[in-house]
């Protein structure tokens, strides 16, 4: 945290990542840390919350809202209690301004202005803290990534080892294997392993593949290229694993095995060219330059591209950790990148009539280089 000004961060912890990132601790209602200038924190959540806050809150203080309420009491409402309460702690100090993060709810700032006190917006309060990934950080997601990549693993080898009938309709243990139902599975898979999946994960094929994040829907079919995307939260640390693999039941066509070396290759690039000292930048027109080097186009936003033409359409990955997508972009406008950060290589072609191919891993910046955590094949044939 900066340490030369007070700071504030209050919200859910839950959903708030910076927030836990911070405090380390999540409680089915808001809470509240302030670290002032000096060093000193108070850390204001629920009363019921306090002893379970006091053994996990890297804090000096742990107190409720009635511990800071203001002459002219507390409102009934619990959120604006402790939006009135963390004012009150603020005024007590004697501070006259307080630094804030993107994510702070307008509900304290309302209340910290109504004390007088000033605001002061903060673009990396919260952001480059979490942007640097610690050893410990570094295997909660090796582990995140391996369990994704083992739910991968189930899911490639079901769709690759489906019976087809007649029309090429794929078929599992006696039922219709669409992308209904393989999403179900996974989630299983996943909540069987303590992870929660709950922005379901992307079983698509021809034609809904061309639109890159659509999830897909209706019945999988042979020889067609499905793209898998897994992006699940362990509970136990709420870091995030992210992995996409493609997979064909049957033969693949000549023009998607082209698609898949094209891919492959640009994922090489992207990971080789990840190191310290470049940019995101840098990073994604590594990918570009392969994609373009294989004969397929880069297309952003351009809504005259024939989408049965093979082209890719995003940038090259983000930034990961306590949430899926983080800062900074591999992509255009992506500015340096450090030791220690984390992120995915998720070059794709997509088109409505061949399908899509899109292979990702999750990579670790170090000192010389980067690492691939968790790798699994990234070939089209899932059926050994």
């Amino acid at each position: 945290m900066n340490t030369k000004t007070t700071t504030i961060l209050a919200g859910m912890s839950a959903s708030n990542a910076t927030l836990f990132h911070r405090i380390r601790f999540v409680a089915p209602d808001a809470s509240v840390i302030v670290d002032f200038a000096d060093g000193r924190s108070v850390f204001i959540v629920r009363d019921i919350e306090m002893g379970r806050a006091r053994q996990a809150v890297p804090a000096d203080t742990v107190c409720c809202a009635a511990d800071f309420e203001p002459q002219g009491g507390l409102s009934g409402d619990r959120d604006t209690a402790l939006a009135q309460a963390a004012a009150e702690c603020l005024r007590r100090a004697g501070n006259t301004s307080v630094t804030v993060d993107r994510t702070l709810p307008y509900l304290y700032a309302h209340f910290i202005r109504e004390a007088g006190i000033g605001i002061e917006y903060s673009e990396n309060l919260g952001v480059m803290e979490r942007r640097t990934k610690n050893s410990e950080e570094i295997e909660h997601l090796r582990h995140a990534q391996q369990t994704t990549g083992e739910a991968m693993t189930f899911a490639c080898r079901m769709i690759a080892n489906a019976r087809p009938d007649a029309k090429g309709i794929l078929y599992h243990d006696g039922e219709v294997l669409s992308s209904e139902r393989v999403r179900a599975m996974i989630t299983a898979f996943l909540v069987e392993r303590n992870f929660s999946n709950a922005h379901d994960s992307i079983v698509v094929t021809a034609p809904h593949v061309a639109d890159c994040h659509h999830f897909g829907t209706g019945p999988l079919m042979a020889k067609l290229p499905v793209i898998v995307d897994i992006f699940p939260m362990d509970n136990a640390t709420r870091y995030h694993g992210d992995m996409t693999r493609t997979v064909v039941c049957g033969e693949p066509s000549a023009e998607v095995l082209k698609m898949h070396a094209a891919v492959c290759a640009a994922r090489a690039a992207g990971c080789a060219a990840l190191r310290p000292g470049v940019t995101g930048e840098a990073v994604h027109r590594a990918t570009a330059a392969v994609i373009e080097a294989h004969g397929f186009a880069m297309v952003r936003g351009d809504a005259r591209h024939d989408l049965s033409v093979p082209a890719m359409r995003h940038g090259t990955g983000h930034g990961i950790g306590l949430e899926v997508h983080e800062p900074i972009l591999l992509d255009h406008g992506g500015g340096g990148i450090f030791q220690g950060e984390v992120f995915t290589v998720e070059p794709g072609l997509y088109s409505a009539v061949y399908g899509g191919v899109r292979v990702e891993d999750m990579v670790a910046v170090t000192a010389t280089g980067h690492e691939v955590l968790a790798p699994v094949p990234e070939g089209l044939d899932w059926s050994g």
